[in-house]
C-alpha cells in the first residue's frame, strides 16, 4: 500500500480475522475501512469512527447500499478458501469468482483492488484452499487490470510471469500480492 497511497479514501477488507490489513490501510491514509467477516471483530473503542465490521449475510442484504461505494479493497488469504465450506461458508465451486464479482460491484471505476492469495500450478486443495495458476487466475481477474505484482520479498513489484504461475503449489506456494485496478 506504500506503492498506492489510500490518503482519505474509503474502503473495504474481504476476509480478515485479525485487523492487520484493515491497519496498514488506515497507516497510508485511509479515512474509514469496513471489514466483512464471518467472525465478529472487536473493534477498539478509538478506532470505531474508522473501522467497523458487518457479517457477510449482512452485507449481501444490503448490497444496494455499497454498489460502487469503496475506492478500494484487500483481501488477503481469503478468497481462495471461499465456497469450500472450511470457514463455515456454503459450498460453491465457483465462489471464488462470485466474491471477485462483488467486489467489482462495490468498488468505485478506477478503484484498487490489493490482493493476495497463493500462485502456481492451478489446483485444488480441498477443502483447504485454491492455487492459481494461468487458467483460474485469467478468469479472476476479468475486468480488471494488473497494475503491479508484489513478493512480499523486496518494496520492488516482480514481474508476473508464466514460471511464476507453473510452479507446483501444493507444498506451499507463494503468496503474491496484487494491485489490480477496476476497469
Amino acid at each position: 500500500m506504500s506503492s498506492y497511497r489510500l490518503d482519505n479514501k474509503t474502503g473495504v477488507v474481504i476476509g480478515s480475522m485479525k485487523p492487520w490489513v484493515e491497519v496498514m490501510a488506515l497507516r497510508h491514509g485511509a479515512n474509514h475501512v469496513l471489514t466483512v467477516e464471518y467472525n465478529s471483530l472487536n473493534i477498539q473503542k478509538e478506532f470505531q469512527d474508522r473501522l467497523s465490521s458487518i457479517h457477510p449475510v449482512e452485507f449481501a442484504k444490503k448490497w444496494n447500499e455499497y454498489v460502487e461505494t469503496f475506492d478500494f479493497a484487500a483481501s488477503f488469504s481469503s478468497i481462495e478458501h471461499s465456497g469450500l465450506g472450511r470457514y463455515g461458508d456454503p459450498i460453491d465451486p465457483i465462489g471464488d469468482m462470485r466474491e471477485m464479482l462483488k467486489i467489482k460491484c462495490i468498488l468505485k471505476k478506477g478503484g484498487l483492488l490489493f490482493l493476495g492469495f497463493p500462485m502456481g500450478t492451478d489446483a485444488i486443495l480441498y477443502n483447504a484452499h485454491r492455487y492459481y495458476g494461468p487458467i483460474r487466475l485469467a478468469l479472476m481477474l476479468y475486468g480488471f487490470e494488473l497494475l503491479d505484482t508484489f513478493s512480499g520479498k523486496s518494496e520492488q513489484p516482480i514481474r508476473l510471469n508464466s514460471q511464476l504461475l507453473h510452479q507446483p503449489g501444493l507444498l506451499g506456494g507463494t503468496q503474491y500480492t496484487m494491485v489490480l485496478r477496476k476497469l
